[in-house]
């Protein structure tokens, strides 16, 4: 049992197409990181599915937040993270979000 580290978030992609993951990442590190968290980028290569990609980064990462995502999606909005985090401080019962 791996043990979720309440400070992180993590970003996890399955990847087929490098220059899409390429401009992802331009994004993802373009977002404000609240004040005493870190953010993991993970991509997955080569995994048999998506499903079995995003499985695999799930039990490896310690994150206690994770966003799953398609290789594809730009997340534009800077202050992404500190809305995420405020819903989840603000509706402690919700396990998960979607967008």
């Amino acid at each position: 049992m791996v043990l979720l580290d309440k400070q992180k978030i993590a970003f996890i992609t399955c990847v087929n197409d490098e220059t899409e993951c390429a401009e992802c990442r331009y994004y993802l590190g373009r977002l404000h990181v609240p004040d005493r968290y870190a953010v993991d980028i993970i991509s997955i290569r080569e995994a048999s599915s998506m499903t079995a990609g995003y499985n695999s980064a799930m039990r490896d990462s310690d994150a206690k937040y994770k966003v799953y995502m398609h290789q594809d999606v730009l997340v534009l909005k800077p202050d992404f993270l500190s809305e995420m985090l405020h819903l989840f401080e603000k509706y402690p019962d919700i396990g998960m979000f979607g967008v």
